[in-house]
């Protein structure tokens, strides 16, 4: 991967002047120390300044100061103008995975996100807060804004349903003592054979319903049964029905929209573009971030498209069931408005034959954006899928899952297969640190499980953000 714009320094012939040829506007860049191929990697960051930051890091050093300075280190500077925090949080990630790969993790501060599990393998399936994500069949629910979020209302939403909460591997005995949920009625304790397989596995589908129509389900039954024990003149039960209703609602507004199943977890972030009245795109697909792309709002242009239509190409170039592709390298475009020191990459498509002619004819300098590839040019990605995915934050080799022979028991049900793929956690993870921030920029629109996209409510809210 390569950043839009590139060139070369050399702290020792480098004229005053070399600092103004730089935007002062929020960008990322990288500072390379030599082009040969066993050099040390970059120096990646970003900042709300360009021009002003490569002036403290390249200036002449004082003879006494102990100011950061990389004047020795750099000879080439890449860099690429952003237009909002999450979007250069998105490429400092990409580059950081380029080359800092056992390293990124701990480099970002990444950390899995919090979630819910319901380990369906199980014979005996439970829900419960983690941050480890494995292609185990289970299903997951999240992202949380913290640890302590998933266990408040894993707590709370539980006391609605009498699936088990005890840590051990049940094997129904009736001799077992039970715990104090089953002597209070809150649960069907497998433990002691309390019940039949098919009375706990009907129970966790209660569960799976609830989590998976953000508690709609279990409304929607309260609501029928209220009304029917007042029809029956039995207004004392129907009072304790609405109250349990009116605590089901305050459960529910503990969990955020983004919080849900995450084979279902399909959105849209809007986000301001670098380009004048422009808004970047990102979509979330089963909890993957894909993109960016760019939808450009300026009319004065000469052959206009609908902005429908264009919302729906911009779109389509971001669905799919394959995997995202991250920018690759591409070879130099020369480009007319930038000095001739100044080159710039382009890394939006990947195969030279869906490569588009630039508009504008170069001259010695080329042209790097990293969008997004169209669909029939997209690559697979450099490394496979991995099975497991863990909460190992300094990137080092997770242990193998304990995998388990027995059948599932738990049927193929709502539509969702026995082994959902699970997305990558650092995904989830930027997601959820830009969700939860307090100083939260763009738009976050949800899809419904059909991915029907709303058009009207998509331009309106790109007319928000441009009025920012």
């Amino acid at each position: 991967m390569r950043l839009q714009f590139s060139a070369p320094f050399d702290p020792n012939n480098e004229p005053e002047s070399f600092f103004e040829s730089f935007p002062s506007r929020p960008a990322v860049f990288a500072l390379f120390p030599s082009d040969s191929a066993v050099a040390s990697p970059p120096y990646l960051t970003r900042t709300r300044d360009l021009r002003r930051r490569l002036g403290r890091l390249l200036s002449p050093k004082r003879e006494i100061s102990r100011m950061f300075n990389l004047r020795g280190f750099a000879r080439r500077v890449e860099w690429q103008v952003v237009g909002s925090a999450f979007e250069a949080q998105w490429l400092i990630y990409l580059l950081n995975k380029q080359y800092y790969p056992r390293q990124y993790r701990f480099r970002l501060r990444l950390k899995p996100p919090a979630l819910l599990k319901l380990n369906l393998r199980n014979r005996f399936p439970r829900c419960y807060p983690t941050r480890r994500l494995v292609k185990d069949g289970s299903y997951y629910y999240g992202p949380f804004p913290s640890q302590a979020a998933a266990e408040r209302f894993a707590a709370e939403f539980l006391d609605f349903f009498k699936i088990r909460r005890c840590l051990e591997d049940l094997d129904p005995n009736p001799s077992h003592p039970g715990c104090i949920y089953s002597q209070m009625k809150m649960c069907l304790a497998p433990c002691f054979a309390g019940c039949t397989a098919d009375e706990y596995q009907s129970e966790v589908g209660r569960v799976v319903e609830f989590l998976d129509a953000q508690g709609q389900s279990l409304l929607r039954a309260l609501a029928e049964e209220r009304t029917r024990a007042s029809e029956a003149l039995q207004f004392e039960q129907a009072a304790k029905i609405h109250t349990k209703i009116e605590k089901v609602n305050g459960v529910l507004r503990q969990k955020s929209e983004l919080a849900r199943n995450l084979r279902e977890l399909h959105a849209l972030v809007m986000q301001k573009g670098a380009e004048e009245k422009s808004v970047l795109f990102f979509r979330v697909w089963r909890g993957e971030l894909r993109g960016p792309a760019l939808l450009s709002l300026d009319e004065n242009v000469p052959s206009p498209v609908p902005l429908d239509q264009q919302l729906h190409n911009l779109l389509d170039s971001l669905a799919g069931d394959s995997p995202p592709v991250f920018p690759t390298q591409t070879p130099l475009l020369p480009s007319p408005h930038l000095p001739s020191a100044v080159t710039t990459v382009d890394a939006r498509v990947a195969p030279a034959s869906c490569r588009q002619p630039p508009s504008h004819p170069p001259a010695a300098v080329t042209t790097a954006d990293a969008r997004v590839a169209p669909a029939s040019c997209r690559q697979p990605p450099s490394h496979p899928p991995a099975a497991v995915t863990t909460a190992d934050s300094r990137g080092q080799s997770p242990a193998p899952p304990l995998t388990s022979t027995a059948t599932p028991i738990y049927p193929r049900r709502y539509g969702a297969e026995l082994d959902p793929a699970v997305p990558p956690w650092e995904h989830l993870s930027l997601l959820a640190r830009w969700f939860y921030s307090s100083f939260r920029e763009g738009e976050l629109v949800m899809l419904n499980a059909e991915q029907t996209i709303p058009h009207t409510r998509l331009i309106r809210l790109c007319r928000k953000i441009l009025a920012v």
